[in-house]
């Protein structure tokens, strides 16, 4: 198959829908020669959060020397964009290949009388096919949803990471919190090290799932944590150190917030906006597996401080037996991911333009508080498209102050909530609804000005879509 008909054939599969389970991958795996087994994986799931760690775990490993592959879902523009190895987007040709050795594979069993996987299932293959082929040594994973019966849990990982939980499919992963954290704590295997940030009930499951597994578990908040500095210009402080108190800063991030300075005019940090800063990040260890250090951190938004923690244990995780993985690999990489439609800042004429993929009420937290920090004062317009199965209410609420502006418009998807529907469930006064994605993202460059942000949020498929327009 060519790369066209290889799309056509994953959307042919979608009559299969989603069907949650692990035989048929591993019949189809086996089939393969057990692609997955031929490098080290490192196994990332969580309500939110999970692609921003999984793409700052690779950028670690690319920075140390590692040819890495990444297998993140979903994608915002191409297919391609799900298998990455050392940065690059897979191509079209490899990955049309990859998909027509899988779908023989797929034909085969069906002649044996078994089901035929799922769209994400032949995905997942293709993905663990090519990472083998280009002989990767190390493969970071993404669960596509849950993690217990997720196609991806075939792995035995160097290393399992659980950012979080909160009520998301519960549809699909036991109708309970409790029921959720089960199915996340389901990629815990036994004596892998496992990193999370669950908090509450999730926590004492996870745990519980560590010690059934004699796994040890590293948690955010106890074991490490990480915490956001303003660069000293956005603290007032002025830029005469000699004669300026510091706290307890450390000295290498007095020497951070230098170098962050010294790209920023003195008097003008407050006014470049956000798209010209970079988080500071003091990590804290308080184990002997895991250093404290420094590192300044590309991505914006408070959740990717918590977020890089997570990656940044994990990483020195795999440094106890990597000696290639480095502080100085870590500090690099972080300096310098990039992870397109997460709290995304696109200066635009006059404005600036945030792309965030929030789209659970949990993301929406971390949105709204992001932008509270960033732009307290500033006035926000929101182009606004969510799916009618979320909890689109507990959004509305979070995220809009009565002060804001909202154009609510429609995702391209069967799911999408209808945005007259959503005008009526905000309380906001200046908004307005406008079906068509690009005419709503018109609509809100008009209004936007010099003392405006405008933010397009609510759903990865609006996003996606979003992109591709201001590209």
């Amino acid at each position: 198959m060519n790369y066209s008909e290889a799309m056509d054939y994953l959307e042919e599969l979608n009559v299969f829908g989603m069907s949650l389970g692990l035989d048929r991958i591993k019949r189809l795996l086996d089939l393969m020669g057990n692609p997955q087994n031929t490098y080290k994986t490192i196994h990332i799931t969580g309500t939110n959060g999970k692609g921003s760690v999984t793409c700052m775990v690779t950028e670690v490993l690319k920075k140390a020397g590692i040819k890495v592959g990444m297998y993140t879902s979903p994608h915002l523009d191409s297919y391609t964009e799900r298998v990455v190895i050392n940065g690059d987007e897979i191509s079209r040709e490899k990955l049309a290949a990859a998909i027509t050795v899988v779908r023989d594979l797929c034909d085969f069993m069906v002649g044996e009388g078994d089901e035929h996987p799922t769209q994400f299932e032949v995905l997942t293959a293709a993905a663990f096919y090519l990472f083998s082929k280009e002989q990767v040594e190390y493969a970071v994973i993404e669960v596509g949803l849950g993690g217990l019966l997720d196609s991806t849990n075939v792995i035995t990982p160097e290393v399992s990471v659980i950012t979080n939980v909160s009520f998301e499919h519960a549809d699909k992963c036991g109708g309970t919190l409790e029921g959720i954290a089960r199915h996340k704590a389901g990629i815990i295997k036994p004596g892998v090290p496992a990193v999370t940030g669950a908090e509450g009930q999730a926590l004492d499951i996870i745990r519980q799932a560590a010690a059934d597994n004699k796994a040890a578990i590293y948690v955010a908040g106890q074991d490490f944590d990480a915490r956001p500095v303003k660069p000293l210009g956005q603290l007032s402080i002025p830029p005469n150190l000699g004669n300026t108190s510091v706290g307890n800063m450390s000295p290498s991030m007095i020497d951070l917030q230098i170098e962050a300075l010294s790209t920023l005019p003195y008097g003008r940090c407050e006014s470049e906006g956000a798209a010209t800063r970079t988080q500071l990040v003091e990590f804290t260890s308080r184990n002997d597996q895991m250093a404290s250090l420094d590192y300044k951190l590309s991505l914006l938004g408070l959740h990717q401080v918590s977020n890089s923690a997570l990656a940044a244990a994990a990483v020195m995780l795999l440094a106890v037996n990597d000696l290639r993985i480095t502080q100085r690999a870590l500090k690099q990489a972080m300096a310098n991911v990039k992870w397109p439609g997460r709290f995304e800042v696109i200066p635009r004429d006059g404005f600036e333009l945030i792309i965030d993929g929030a789209h659970n009420p949990a993301g929406i937290k971390t949105l709204r508080e992001s932008l509270d920090y960033y732009y307290p004062d500033q006035q926000r317009i929101f182009v606004l498209g969510i799916l009618r199965d979320k909890d689109f209410e507990g959004m509305l609420e979070i995220l809009l102050r009565p002060e804001d502006r909202v154009i609510f418009t429609t995702p391209s998807s069967e799911r999408a909530a209808d945005p007259v529907e959503l005008l009526e469930c905000t309380k906001v006064e200046a908004k307005e609804a406008i079906g068509d994605p690009a005419k709503a993202l018109e609509r809100g460059q008009e209004l936007a000005g010099s003392d405006t942000i405008l933010v397009c949020t609510g759903s990865l498929y609006l996003i996606g879509y979003l992109r591709t327009l201001l590209k």
